[in-house]
Formats: C-alpha cells, sequence, structure tokens
C-alpha cells in the first residue's frame, strides 16, 4: 500500500453507507437470504443451551442480569441488549455449526444477528428496520474485507469472525439506532478499537466467546457514539488505523468498490453448515460420508486414511490428536472416524466421551495428511477448497473428493432441509419450545410493526 492509499476515506465511506443507504427497494432474494441466516442463527444459539461454554458465561454474569428487553435465546429470558449480545453471540458459535462467507473467512451471521436483535428489541425497530441492518452489516463485512488481504489476516492468528465482524455488527447497529453519518463514523472508530480475537484458542470456549464479544462490543460502541463519545474519525484508513494495523497487503480503494457492487449477499453468498464443526472439514466429511454410503465402507476395515487439501486448508485445523469435544471440531482426523463410526457427524459426536472412544482414537492415529496445490485425483483446477479422502481398506484402496461441500452458497440447502435442521437444534436443546411456531414467526414476522421478539421464545419452564 502506498502512502496515498490513506487519503481515501474509508471509515466515512462506510458510515455514509450504512446510516443514508437507501433499502427500500431490496430484492426479494436478499430479503429471503437475510430470514434464512436468521433461522439458522437462531437455532443453532438455541442448540447449544447446555454447551458449557454457555453454562459458565451464563453463571459468570451472575443470577440477576440487569434488567432489559433484549431476549437471551438459550432460555427465552430477558435483559439488557449488552448482555444478550454477549451470550446469544457466545451460543451461536459454541457448537460452530452457524454459517459461513467465503470472502470474510468467517462466520457472518454469528456476530450480526445477536447484536442486531438485541439493539433491535430495546429501541423496539421495525422488522423492516432489523432486516436492512443485517444487509447492512454484511456489505459492511465483505466491504471490509475486500479491502484487506484476510487469509494474510487469519494466517496471522487473527479469529477474523470477530475482528472483521464486529465492524458488520456496528454498521448495522448504528443504523438501528438511527445515527447520523457522523455518529456512524464515531462507532466505526470505536470499535475498530475493540477489534480482537486470536486463533490459539480454538478448540477451547474462548473461540465462540468472540463472537459474543464482537457482538456486545458492536452494540456498546454504537451506543457510546450515540452519546457523543469520540474517536479518531478516519480511524480504519490512517496510519495507525485498522487496516495497517491488521494487514500488511490491504487495498483500502477495495472497500469503496465492494459497496458500490452488486448485493454482497447473492454476490459471496452464504455457507449453510451441515456439520456442526470447523467449515474446513466438511469437504472431508462428505467425501467420507459418501464413501461410507457408497461403498458400504466400515471403521473397521479401514486399515489407513490419507487426507489432501488445499495449501492452507490446515490452517484452522489445530488439533491432530484431540481429547475434547471442543477440540475435535478443529480435527480433521476426528471428523474422519467419527463419520466412519457414527454414519453422520451430528452433535452427538461432540461430546468429550464420543472424542475419547477407544475406537475414535484409534483411527485418528492412522490418518496421515498433507497440503498439495494440484489435487492427487480429478482435475487440476479448483476453486476455493477440497478434499480428496484416500481409505485403505480390507478391500483395496477408496478414494473420494469433494470440491463443493452441501450447503455450500453453490449446493445449498434447500428451505425443508434447513428447518429439519432447525428442528433438530430445538430438539437437541432440550427447552421443549415448539419448533414449528417459532419458524413461522422466524419466516414472518411483520416487518411493519415494531419488533419485540419471538412469543415462541418464552422462558423455559413458563
Amino acid at each position: 500500500m502506498t502512502n496515498i492509499e490513506f487519503s481515501v476515506p474509508v471509515t466515512r465511506a462506510l458510515a455514509e453507507y450504512a446510516s443514508t443507504k437507501d433499502l427500500s427497494g431490496l430484492p426479494d432474494e436478499v430479503s429471503e437470504l437475510a430470514r434464512r441466516a436468521l433461522v439458522d442463527t437462531v437455532g443453532v444459539a438455541i442448540a447449544a443451551r447446555g454447551e458449557s461454554a454457555v453454562q459458565i458465561l451464563r453463571g459468570t454474569l451472575g443470577i440477576e442480569l440487569p434488567h432489559g428487553n433484549a431476549t437471551i435465546l438459550v432460555d427465552g429470558t430477558r435483559t439488557n441488549a449488552m448482555t444478550a449480545a454477549l451470550l446469544n453471540g457466545t451460543a451461536g458459535h459454541a457448537l460452530d455449526y452457524d454459517d459461513v462467507t467465503d470472502l470474510i473467512y468467517g462466520h457472518p451471521s454469528v456476530v450480526l444477528w445477536p447484536a442486531l436483535l438485541a439493539a433491535a428489541e430495546d429501541v423496539r425497530a421495525t422488522g423492516r428496520e432489523l432486516l436492512e441492518a443485517y444487509v447492512v452489516g454484511f456489505e459492511v463485512q465483505c466491504a471490509i474485507a475486500s479491502g484487506m488481504d484476510v487469509r494474510e489476516h487469519y494466517g496471522r492468528g487473527w479469529h477474523s469472525t470477530a475482528t472483521i465482524g464486529v465492524l458488520g455488527a456496528a454498521a448495522g447497529v448504528a443504523r438501528l439506532l438511527r445515527l447520523d453519518v457522523d455518529a456512524t463514523q464515531r462507532t466505526l472508530g470505536l470499535v475498530a478499537s475493540m477489534a480482537s480475537g486470536s486463533r490459539q484458542n480454538f478448540g477451547t470456549m474462548t473461540k465462540p466467546l468472540h463472537p459474543g464479544l464482537a457482538a456486545r462490543d458492536a452494540v456498546f460502541a454504537a451506543n457510546l457514539a450515540a452519546n457523543g463519545f469520540t474517536a479518531d474519525p478516519d480511524q480504519l484508513e490512517s496510519p495507525l488505523g485498522y487496516f495497517p494495523m491488521y494487514s500488511d497487503h490491504h487495498h483500502v480503494r477495495g472497500v469503496l468498490e465492494a459497496l458500490e457492487g452488486p448485493w454482497a449477499l447473492t454476490q459471496h453468498g452464504l455457507n449453510v453448515k451441515k456439520y456442526p464443526c470447523c467449515y474446513c472439514t466438511h469437504r472431508t466429511a462428505d467425501a467420507v460420508l459418501d464413501l461410507a454410503k457408497s461403498e458400504g465402507v466400515r471403521a473397521a476395515e479401514v486399515r489407513g486414511v490419507h487426507l489432501t487439501l488445499e495449501p492452507g486448508g490446515f490452517d484452522p485445523l489445530i488439533h491432530h490428536r484431540p481429547t475434547t469435544a471442543l477440540q475435535g471440531k478443529f480435527s480433521a482426523e476426528y471428523v474422519i472416524a467419527a463419520a466412519l463410526l457414527d454414519g453422520k457427524v451430528g452433535p452427538t459426536s461432540f461430546t468429550d466421551d464420543a472424542v475419547r472412544r477407544a475406537e475414535a482414537q484409534e483411527l485418528i492415529r492412522l490418518v496421515e495428511f498433507e497440503e498439495a496445490a494440484i489435487p492427487p485425483v480429478g482435475l487440476e483446477d479448483w476453486e476455493q477448497a477440497y478434499a480428496v479422502v484416500r481409505l485403505e481398506t480390507d478391500r483395496g484402496t477408496l478414494t473420494r473428493r469433494v470440491d463443493v461441500p452441501h450447503g455450500d452458497t453453490r449446493s445449498p440447502l434447500n428451505r425443508d432441509d434447513l428447518e429439519t435442521k432447525f428442528r433438530d437444534c430445538v430438539e437437541f436443546s432440550g427447552t421443549g419450545w415448539d419448533a414449528g411456531a417459532l419458524l413461522a414467526e422466524l419466516w414472518t414476522f411483520d416487518e411493519r410493526k415494531p419488533f419485540t421478539g419471538f412469543p415462541a421464545l418464552h422462558p423455559v419452564g413458563d
């Protein structure tokens, strides 16, 4: 980057977009994608009700939470917007079951929806304003990602879900609070100093805390700015600001170009997860499950496993000998073992006991892996990523390659599949809530009326 780019008014441009962008003509396709993201995010947050990370966080915050209008998704009680955003963002990522966008190399909705739902309930924004705020937040996330080398940023150890997500969420909350351009600019300057999250904590409870903190900070920053708190108006593009701090190779003009381009939701899309583990394992899981189904492979007959991923494919998969459920979510070796042993990869595959079972640990030790720019089978070309699984069995060698996992924006889940996942999540939570009633509210909440939450999310036990 050259010094001349310091004069590109990125912070101001993002603030103007968030505050003044006319979304009255929002295409139906974009609105539908936003609602799909809402359904999925609420579902996976509810499913995490019993997760230790959620329980410990809830207990640490105290028996009596601050009073407020914002719903806690795991139990239906209410608190203030910042606390709800913290809890819901953490719950939404606790199972690692939430959506992904390749451009940001992270999870967009798990920061956006917890912050926006809490803020909307707090200020009684309309349902339409809530949907528009999600679109604005997603656009800002993608614009930020377009101005930097996200893979370099991620490779340094930053968790882009939080470091990029917090800016988009703050922009969306600022819009819900109806802040003017100057106040929105201060919001972005403030929240840039809150952007954080270290990938070394992948496989621990701290990873899902990252989006929880980001969602909370987005609400916090916007409210501070609304009350006159100051920040550098040119924070993002300045020499000591966000872009120079978080990426050596950045091109801030890319932010402006992205804001002027097609809708990010249709251009970049959302990958909805079929499995509650790191998205970089999903191609591998698809390959193993397909071999098990089509070839009738049983775990007991596997004598060796070789996995090949694209360069950088193992970056998030840092646990090669996992011993806990959280580590298992970031272990290609364990995902292979679970797929072979369970015939599926679901929430019950990721308990400490499941990861530690002797037969799983035995399979884990059989897995060898490598990265290669050219896949060992099939076409040399690939887009975004690929996985090639080779199983050595008593019957010989069996190989499967997957480039596009089911649920990817190029092979999306249909509405029935999405609703099945949602119902499974609600059942897994043990809340006893009516999944059908909640689905109806999520799909059809009135855009004209003030948003006050979802009645089907009544306090657990009522």
